[in-house]
């Protein structure tokens, strides 16, 4: 037999006893390599005691899920248990492995059954059942792009060439799994849109933890929740919204998808990979290339030591501070195992703030600390502490970045109690934080009706314009008659203060007795803004709608 053949033979030797072990991996095998990991690990990590005295009683959920969570934990924080793991469960399903075969988020109504509210005209979506939020908008070849989250939690994109006065699609560009087969609604799996530098446009849309069929997740140590399969999808065609491919290039487990395109043409998309007890990554993608590189781990979700029941990890928003630097704040959330979460969200504390600088993509604290990732709370608190609301008695609902004009380093963070709600700011000046400042341009911010009265309720007014001598804002604000009413309003010499105090020039949205609205602004290449994006509830009933150059543009 000459060296060839020799080596042939080796090969399929080898190959066919490596797939001989592969397939018979038995159960009592991975039984006792499964519970070797959890002696070896127990003896530092309390948690595997805590997670199996709630199996053994059955606390909260039943002793299969709580397995369940188990081989998760186990999974994700020691990577050692994954081939072991992997090769066992090799060509199993779900229900091969966990005897959970029901569905813990089937609605109890019927979605599609609900009453829906009458709303203003002027709308351009069909009705979106599930989701808030004003869609994710940019500006792009003379056109307003809008991705939402539409029927069944699907991905929508529209596009409303300004030039033309004119509506293209709405087209739906992917396929959620969330909301489906008579589950809850669930808008965890809003989209996020960008369009890269050769033209093509990215949606990241629909996940809320996986899909149990999916397997258990190298990069949590939380079992999927909710369902929903993470999923990213690149328009078919440069410069066209009409067709879309899905890219396998982003775990299934993600949620809550953020992106932010630098001045190089470099993309970052910001995601939790999984539900609750979940860490934060962002992957990259090059400019020029269609595929998103491996994910980077921010944050990792930690076990408190005295009770391992409850874990640590932060919800993270992201905000564009410059040509090269990402602002990335946040705020802790007080988790558990059990899957019990409270209402109001008083388990949400505290303010964090650090900087990605694009350039080497290295982070930062405020005072150009260079951070080793991932962040956990004991870092984050020794590291990137912006505001200590555990101190202050107060619940933070929400974080984002801030850019001043003068180039002081600034955060803002929604306060949930004590109520009202209410955006706070802080500002990084002489070597510490200070917390607790009004929003900017808030202090002593007038705003008037056309009839000149006064309206004290202001939920949110973004200025528009401001050449130096008039300007003009979107406004959402209460009327005398408890309505919620959209509006532009200026400002100039004959209103006071140019750019502080403003009247109602023009009421666009009513929306009588209870219901809400949302808004964002669409901002062009230069920064300056070309229309706003309104999402108008009513119950069951929510549309957006755009408001571009003096009027709402319907579809």
């Amino acid at each position: 037999m000459n060296k060839i053949n020799k080596v042939i033979a080796f090969v399929f030797i080898f190959g066919f006893i490596s797939a001989t072990v592969n397939a018979s991996m038995s159960e009592e095998i991975y039984l006792k390599k499964r519970a070797a990991l959890i002696v070896k690990h127990s003896h530092n990590d309390k948690t595997f005691d805590t997670l199996r005295k709630a199996m053994k009683s059955e606390d909260t959920l039943s002793a299969e899920f709580w397995r369940w969570k188990i081989d998760q934990y186990l999974y994700g924080q020691y990577t050692e248990f994954q081939p072991i793991y992997d090769e066992y469960t090799k060509g199993k399903s779900f229900l091969d492995m966990y005897n959970i075969p029901n569905d813990p988020f089937i609605a109890k109504e019927d979605p599609a059954k609900s009453k829906l509210q009458v709303l203003p005209e002027g709308y351009f979506s069909g009705n979106l059942p599930g989701d808030r939020a004003p869609g994710w908008s940019i500006y792009a070849d003379g056109k307003i792009v809008i991705a939402y989250e539409g029927d069944l939690t699907d991905p929508y994109i529209a596009s409303y060439d300004i030039a033309k006065d004119t509506w293209y699609g709405s087209y739906k560009a992917g396929h959620s799994t969330l909301s489906k087969n008579g589950r809850k609604r669930d808008s965890h799996g809003k989209p996020a849109l960008v369009q890269d530098d050769d033209g093509y446009f990215h949606i990241i849309f629909g996940g809320h933890g996986g899909e149990r069929d999916d397997g258990l997740n190298p990069l949590s140590i939380d079992t999927a929740h909710a369902g929903g399969r993470f999923t990213h999808v690149v328009s078919d065609k440069p410069n066209d919204i009409s067709s879309f491919s899905v890219k396998d290039d982003v775990s299934p487990f993600g949620s809550y998808a953020e992106v932010v395109k630098m001045d190089n043409g470099d993309i970052y998309f910001f995601t939790r990979t999984g539900t609750h007890k979940s860490p934060y990554v962002y992957y990259k993608l090059a400019k020029g290339s269609q595929t998103l590189e491996p994910p980077v781990m921010m944050t990792w979700p930690t076990p408190h030591k005295a009770n391992p029941m409850l874990v640590d990890m932060f919800y993270v928003k992201t905000f564009k501070a410059s040509p090269t630097d990402i602002l990335v704040t946040s705020m802790w959330h007080l988790c558990n195992f059990k899957e019990a979460h409270t209402s109001k969200h008083d388990d949400r504390f505290n303010a964090y703030y650090m900087r990605l600088d694009t350039r080497d993509d290295t982070f930062y604290n405020v005072k150009g600390e260079k951070l080793t990732l991932p962040i956990t709370r004991a870092i984050g608190d020794q590291k990137t502490l912006v505001y200590d609301s555990v101190a202050d008695g107060t619940i933070v609902n929400d974080t984002k970045g801030l850019k001043l004009e003068d180039g002081t380093p600034a955060m803002s963070y929604e306060l949930r109690f004590p109520e009202p709600r209410e955006w706070k700011m802080a500002t990084f000046t002489d070597g510490k934080w200070t917390s607790g400042l009004p929003m900017p341009n808030t202090a002593s911010r007038t705003l008037m009706s056309a009839e000149g009265k006064p309206i004290d309720n202001i939920i949110k007014l973004e200025q528009l314009t401001n050449d130096g001598i008039t300007a003009s804002a979107a406004a959402i604000y209460r009327d005398s008659k408890k309505g919620t009413v959209f509006a532009i309003a200026k400002s100039d010499n004959e209103t006071g203060v140019i750019g502080q105090d403003w009247i109602v020039e023009t009421d666009h949205i009513t929306l009588s007795g209870r219901g809400g609205m949302q808004m964002k602004l669409v901002m062009d290449e230069l920064d300056k803004a070309v229309g706003v994006v309104v999402n108008v509830s009513k119950g069951n009933s929510r549309r957006l709608y755009l408001w571009h150059d003096g009027k709402l543009r319907p579809n």
